[in-house]
């Protein structure tokens, strides 16, 4: 988990232990929302301050799970034991759906991002629109006004909030693209 700082690997490691539990081999963005969710950092106690039906149970419930403990709970050796969680399909494309929509805010400095990222940048890839996470906190009627939220925790003191891009911008290959064939043309 060289990418992630400890708090957010911390979140992966408990979506992969939910993913376990709920049957699944590898973690999707809901998984992760409840890693988010069961790690309780700073990032996320401001989220679910402003939405308080934002649980862990509550989330288990729309799943369709029961709550409750993973068996590695009252096992003081599990965390040795536990294997590099792997994330599915799922939780791959939407991080490269947030990576796309982030950078541009790093590179023209209206994030400044730490040295690996942390529970801000998988907060943003568990809200990205087409995942299973942001159907789920939708049904919980959490909508996705939160990431200013999660943004204002992820800016220095007194910089203003950036507004999060809607769609990522194209890449330099369909950008050459669309100047020598036109902007509908598909490769």
């Amino acid at each position: 988990m060289l990418l992630y700082d400890d708090t957010a690997a911390e979140a992966l490691h408990a979506a992969g232990d939910e993913a376990r539990r709920l049957g699944a081999k590898k973690y999707d963005t809901t998984h992760v929302l409840l890693g988010l969710l069961k790690t309780a950092d700073p990032v996320t106690g401001t989220v679910t301050a402003d939405h308080p039906q934002l649980t862990e149970d509550a989330v288990r419930t729309s799943l369709g799970g029961a709550s409750g403990r993973t068996p590695e709970d009252g096992d003081p050796e599990a965390p040795s034991r536990r294997s590099t969680p792997k994330p599915a399909a799922e939780f791959r494309r939407a991080a490269r759906q947030f990576t796309a929509k982030w950078r541009p805010l790093v590179r023209s400095r209206q994030l400044q991002p730490g040295l690996r990222l942390g529970t801000g940048e998988l907060w943003l890839t568990v809200l990205e629109p087409s995942t299973a996470s942001a159907r789920t906190l939708a049904s919980l009627g959490v909508r996705p006004d939160v990431r200013p939220l999660v943004l204002a925790t992820m800016v220095r003191d007194a910089a203003p909030v950036p507004d999060w891009p809607t769609e990522a911008p194209a890449g330099a290959v369909r950008r050459l693209l669309d100047r020598l064939v036109g902007p509908g043309a598909r490769s």
